[in-house]
């Protein structure tokens, strides 16, 4: 596993704070160590096979990732689904990133109506087939188009420009908008 993936899992469980730039520093020692701690394994700064096995364990059970999905009021995992239909991949290439849920939850709170996504999660050939970009956000789990039912896509944008954590957000169109968090 390489550290950029052992970020990317410790991000997912809400451990890991910082970019996913494979750099295991401060951040990432931190991070593991709070893991380890959690999970009863001993402590080992290098995140190895024991952490590494228990971090697939975890994710694939759903212990974690059921406690926070269990407070997004408005939203599904599901609707974050890849949308080659499963020609390329088995829907989730990745998982949803909590920050972004968290954040596409609050704006459908905000609006009081349905938030309808066009485009959560992509696996590479769907998005080379959609046109894009090679680093997209949607690859890491880490973006999201979406609309809010009867709102326009301005007002939408106003309100997502003012949550903290939102790195890059932009109208698709006059209904959607693109939503990414760092």
């Amino acid at each position: 596993m390489t550290n950029g993936q052992k970020q990317h899992l410790l991000g997912y469980l809400g451990y890991y704070k910082g970019s996913v730039d494979g750099i295991w520093g401060p951040l990432s020692r931190k991070a593991a160590e709070e893991f380890q701690r959690d999970w009863n394994l001993s402590p080992d700064e290098s995140f190895g096979s024991a952490s590494e096995e228990r971090i697939l364990q975890v994710i694939a059970s759903g212990e974690q990732a059921e406690d926070w999905w269990s407070g997004i009021r408005y939203w599904k995992r599901e609707e974050f689904r890849c949308r080659c239909g499963g020609k390329y991949c088995d829907g989730f290439p990745a998982e949803p990133h909590r920050k972004l849920v968290e954040l596409a939850d609050n704006v459908r709170a905000h609006f009081k109506s349905p938030g309808i996504p066009s485009s959560g999660l992509r696996c590479e050939k769907h998005n080379a087939i959609s046109g894009g970009v090679k680093n997209s956000r949607h690859l890491a789990g880490k973006a999201l188009d979406f609309r809010i039912q009867g709102v326009s896509s301005g007002q939408t944008l106003s309100y997502v420009r003012t949550l903290p954590g939102v790195r890059y957000a932009y109208a698709i169109d006059g209904n959607y908008v693109h939503m990414d968090i760092e």
